[in-house]
């Protein structure tokens, strides 16, 4: 009779204990690849050896042949003591700040000629291998890494991407694009355009530049003329156009502009009219001349778009730019390269001037790991590069508003809703009026905390006002444009008048109209979003919902909607694909 071996109690103790030591053996396998990255850092005393937070960083098992972190984001990891601080800092009463603070200038953000310019790829030749071209490169990032924190101090600077494989994307990008377009949120316009990236581009490669304003939809159309004046003075070289994904409904939120009214979750639609593919079409079709056939591409917009909608579009569209020189004379094709910080929509261009879904968008920034190469046409080639932060002196709570930083990994989130409260009426958007009663001086935790109360978002076991979650949430909403900061132009304010009744704004509001007109029409049908969570409507402030459809909420259904919400659902998933 064979003897059976009894097996040992295993106690919860020993259960941690486990679990601790696979956790500290995954991540000294996940440093082994990151070994080379952290080189310079352990030999230069100004940058420490842990300055780097690699976000969403995943285990890496020990037979992998693949490392899953290679392109994941990397910016600067912040001492303790500085987020104790700001956690202090929300604590205080808020000051309101008037309208003209927001108009920044792009000379305060960037530093053209230092250090801070983009890196760019050193020479190279055909004949180096692979292993020699990978250290050139790891060898230069390195210094120019070095020289950055050698000159300035780390917490005096914003989050700027760290990770070399990232903007390896980006140099092989310019490389093989004939014309390059750098997609830029119309919120935050001087925030997302580099001006080391157009020099670059326009005098380095001397290749064309487009900036797309994106999300055109979300601002007032005489902020959008003004951010186009202003970019066509600082920067003659550049091309500049308008565009908008999903077009929403102006008629009922233009007023409700300068009030920051919030809006309703966007409603997605399989058949939805972008504007701006026909004008992009246009200004390449201006450049490229008759060097490459295009012809194909106007056929597949005729085939997505009405023969009356491009005839309307086209009457008001005044482009004139310069032949393009450069041109590989040999190819019978033209590239376009998409570029941009991340979160500008990029992919979301990208699927719109294709007709359907070749690529996958996401609220998250760094979603895009790798360039992506899609044939629109067999004349016209799309590529896809991921986002890239470009080193500035952007303060880090108006990084985490433009959607640059993951919100879910941002630690300490009150800051940022702070900032959105020194110039947005928050107790009026988020119909706090107890708090103001309660406390006249409030300040940004007291924002959070009234706003999970009235949300019912409580933490699990002692049942407390969940604030970090309240936080996350508002910082989504104002992600999204429910919650709507935009950054003015210099000299906005006192023209503003003038930008109201200006012929190009009225224009560009009847475009969008059309556009959303087209969208209401039976066949359009709704695509994606079950998740229809909006904010409890009153006779003052309505929802201004971002396409009118059959769809749209209504004050009863938003309030049954906010009753169960807390005990049935979490909205909170940014990983969720838009």
């Amino acid at each position: 009779m064979n003897s059976t071996t009894r097996k040992k109690p295993f106690s919860s103790k020993k259960k941690k204990e486990q679990l601790k030591l696979k956790r500290e053996k995954n991540r000294a396998q996940g440093d082994k690849w990151a070994d080379s990255d952290d080189e310079s850092a352990t030999n230069n005393k100004n940058i420490p050896h842990n300055c780097r937070r690699r976000l969403n960083e995943q285990p890496v098992q020990e037979s992998a042949t693949y490392n899953p972190n290679r392109y994941r984001l990397h910016f600067q990891r912040e001492p303790r003591d500085e987020i104790d601080r700001r956690k202090k800092i929300a604590q205080l009463p808020l000051e309101k700040l008037s309208e003209e603070s927001l108009e920044i200038p792009i000379e305060q953000i960037y530093r053209p000629g230092s250090v801070l310019d983009m890196p760019v790829r050193p020479a190279w030749t055909y004949s180096m291998t692979k292993e020699q071209l990978e250290k050139q490169e790891q060898t230069y990032f390195n210094s120019y890494l070095d020289k950055i924190f050698a000159n300035y101090e780390a917490n005096s600077l914003s989050y700027f991407e760290m990770n070399l494989e990232t903007w390896r994307q980006l140099w092989r990008t310019i490389e093989i694009c004939d014309i390059i377009l750098m997609i830029v949120d119309v919120r935050f316009a001087v925030l997302h355009f580099s001006p080391a990236l157009y020099d670059n581009v326009t005098r380095v490669n001397n290749k064309p530049l487009i900036i797309i304003l994106n999300k055109i939809d979300l601002v007032p159309p005489s902020l959008v003329i003004a951010v186009k004046d202003y970019f066509s003075k600082k920067f003659p070289q550049l091309h500049i156009l308008t565009y908008t994904s999903y077009p929403k409904d102006l008629s009922t939120t233009r007023e409700d502009f300068d009030n920051y009214q919030v809006m309703a979750r966007i409603v997605r639609r399989k058949n939805y009219y972008a504007i701006g593919p026909l004008a992009l079409f246009e200004c390449i079709s201006s450049i490229v001349g008759s060097r490459i056939d295009l012809s194909s591409w106007k056929q597949h917009i005729q085939q997505c778009m009405n023969d009356e909608m491009i005839d309307n579009q086209l009457k008001h569209e005044n482009i004139d730019v310069s032949p393009l020189t450069n041109i590989n004379k040999t190819a019978n094709h033209i590239t376009l390269g998409f570029t941009g910080y991340p979160n500008v929509g990029k992919s979301s261009i990208l699927n719109s001037i294709v007709g359907h879904k070749v690529v996958s968008v996401s609220r998250t920034p760094g979603h895009t790991k790798h360039f992506q190469t899609i044939h629109l046409t067999p004349t016209v080639r799309l590529c896809d590069c991921p986002g890239l932060v470009f080193p500035s002196f952007v303060e880090r709570p108006l990084q985490i508003l433009a959607g640059i930083y993951p919100i879910a990994q941002v630690q300490e989130p009150y800051t940022p809703v702070g900032y959105l409260a020194q110039w947005l009426p928050m107790i009026k958007l988020l119909k706090l009026d107890k708090l103001e009663q309660e406390i006249p001086k409030y300040s940004a935790m007291d924002i959070c905390e009234a706003w999970s109360i009235k949300r019912g978002f409580l933490t699990a076991k002692a049942c407390r006002p969940d604030v970090y979650r309240a936080a996350n949430h508002i910082l989504r909403l104002a992600l999204d444009g429910r919650i709507n900061l935009y950054l003015r132009p210099p000299g906005f304010t006192a023209d503003k008048q003038r930008y109201l009744s200006d012929p190009r704004a009225i224009e560009l509001e009847h475009q969008i109209k059309l556009a959303v007109d087209k969208q209401k029409l039976p066949d359009s049908s709704v695509s994606g979003g079950d998740d229809s969570e909006a904010f409890p409507a009153s006779d003052d402030h309505q929802l201004a919902s971002r396409s009118a459809s059959t769809t749209d909420y209504g004050a009863d259904d938003v309030e049954d909607v906010n009753r169960f919400t807390h005990l049935n659902r979490d909205d909170d998933d940014d990983d969720k694909e838009q």
